[in-house]
């Protein structure tokens, strides 16, 4: 079946609908475009499309424009969109499988605004301390950004006021690595 699209025509099928069935459980097909998930969205100003938007996509099975976005990188996680969904669909979940086919994807060519250095950085902490560390996301994002003062005056008095430590809290870390090692085997 082919459909119209700005861009071209489409060949709707279901593989990368699939896909992220297959890493996440959950059902985009399930998605009637109501727009209740957009309409809630926190971070919905910073994207160049909705929630609605990529569910709509990866229904079409549109993979290169979903992955192509900065939506799945400006999404917070905040789960607003899944608990407004009058389908019980996991849209964020759903985002975090599209986000992870993204980053295995290494000849996407996307303007994220450094979200996408953000979520790795954000991760790799994660697996190593077993929790965040602002002061050194902060300090990592903007080196990576090539501007590693950008924020210095702000980091130094969030820190004089006590809004964030200068040292790191480190929480069971190899606990962690053994999670996310799991995780990493139990992917499909």
């Amino acid at each position: 079946m082919k459909v119209s699209w700005p861009a071209g025509t489409a060949v709707v099928e279901g593989s990368f609908a699939e896909e992220i069935r297959r890493r996440c459980g959950e059902n985009v097909f399930l998605c009637v475009q109501c727009r209740t998930c957009a309409s809630g969205c926190p971070t919905r100003r910073f994207m160049d499309g909705s929630p609605t938007e990529l569910m709509r996509l990866a229904q079409l099975g549109l993979a290169e424009r979903c992955l192509q976005g900065n939506a799945v990188w400006y999404c917070a996680s905040c789960q607003t969109c899944t608990t407004r969904c009058p389908q019980g669909i996991d849209i964020a979940r759903a985002i975090d499988a599209i986000r992870i086919i993204a980053q295995e994807r290494d000849d996407l060519e996307i303007d994220t605004r450094g979200q996408k250095s953000l979520n790795r950085i954000w991760m790799a902490m994660l697996k190593y301390m077993g929790r965040a560390y602002e002061l050194g996301l902060m300090g990592l994002l903007n080196l990576v950004s090539l501007r590693p003062f950008k924020d210095f005056g702000l980091g130094m008095r969030m820190i004089v006021r006590g809004k964030i430590s200068f040292l790191p809290s480190i929480r069971r870390p190899l606990a962690m690595i053994r999670l996310f090692k799991a995780a990493k085997e139990n992917r499909p």
